[in-house]
């Protein structure tokens, strides 16, 4: 339908376009031609911001304006092996947030309070240790369920980020690694796989925890031949990376 409307203007111009001198003709083709492109260009790489949204801190009540977004897209994406995925044109505001007032972490989505009149480009995005700061509250906080599983793999992203994703790559303490380790089989032995049929991330994970054996056993109980290619390609990897005993999380490759 856009396709057939733009060729439906563009024949009409041209015909009121051939009335006039050359030259000016040719000018204003080559500009609609132009603004095409530019336009087509802007609707893909660009992302729209709506009004901030509003969360509360559920300790002292501060609140705060966080990003909220109208319009996005995964252009220029990238996919790790931990199941983590960059798009600069669809960023994410961090499911925990740190109170700047009292200092104390609260999920994000439990503590939404409404919408703001004005826009924010605040993620209230975490390092690592302030990652291990919240756990550690949390866990007093007994948290449990669904909420200790989602916050292990954030905690399991949050180490990749530091550690293998930074511009400054860190080489990991064997206190910050342990950590890593216990969180990631928490995670492991919390999350409901049987909702997965071929569980790839399962095996991954097992592999950045250092434990090869699970990993191979993973591997071995998924189907190979019942994979879509893409699959193929990770599981390959995952094996190849497995044997050689390496434990660093991966991009995919394109």
């Amino acid at each position: 339908m856009v396709v057939e409307i733009f060729v439906s203007i563009f024949a009409t111009k041209f015909f009121i376009l051939m009335k006039m001198k050359k030259k000016i003709a040719l000018f204003l083709m080559v500009m609609l031609a132009i603004s095409l492109t530019v336009n087509a260009k802007t609707e893909e790489t660009n992302m729209l911001i709506g009004n901030a949204e509003i969360v509360k801190c559920p300790y002292c009540g501060q609140e705060k304006e966080l990003m909220a977004l109208v319009s996005g897209n995964t252009f220029g994406a990238q996919l790790w092996s931990d199941n983590k995925r960059i798009a600069p044109m669809l960023p994410t505001v961090s499911p925990i947030q740190k109170c700047p007032r009292c200092k104390k972490y609260y999920f994000e989505r439990k503590n939404r309070h409404g919408e703001s009149k004005k826009t924010s480009y605040e993620r209230g995005e975490l390092t690592f240790l302030e990652w291990k700061e919240a756990y550690r509250q949390f866990v007093s906080e007994k948290i449990c369920g669904k909420d200790k599983v989602d916050m292990c793999f954030w905690l399991i992203q949050s180490y990749n980020d530091y550690y293998y994703r930074s511009q400054n790559v860190h080489k990991p303490t064997k206190a910050d690694y342990a950590f890593f380790v216990e969180i990631t089989l928490t995670f492991i032995n919390y999350f409901d796989w049987n909702q997965v049929e071929h569980p790839l991330l399962k095996a991954e994970l097992y592999r950045e925890a250092g434990k090869m054996t699970e990993c191979g056993k993973v591997l071995k109980s998924i189907p190979y031949k019942s994979l879509e290619d893409f699959e193929k390609r990770i599981f390959i990897d995952i094996k190849k990376r497995m044997s050689n005993n390496d434990i660093k999380v991966f991009k995919f490759s394109e």
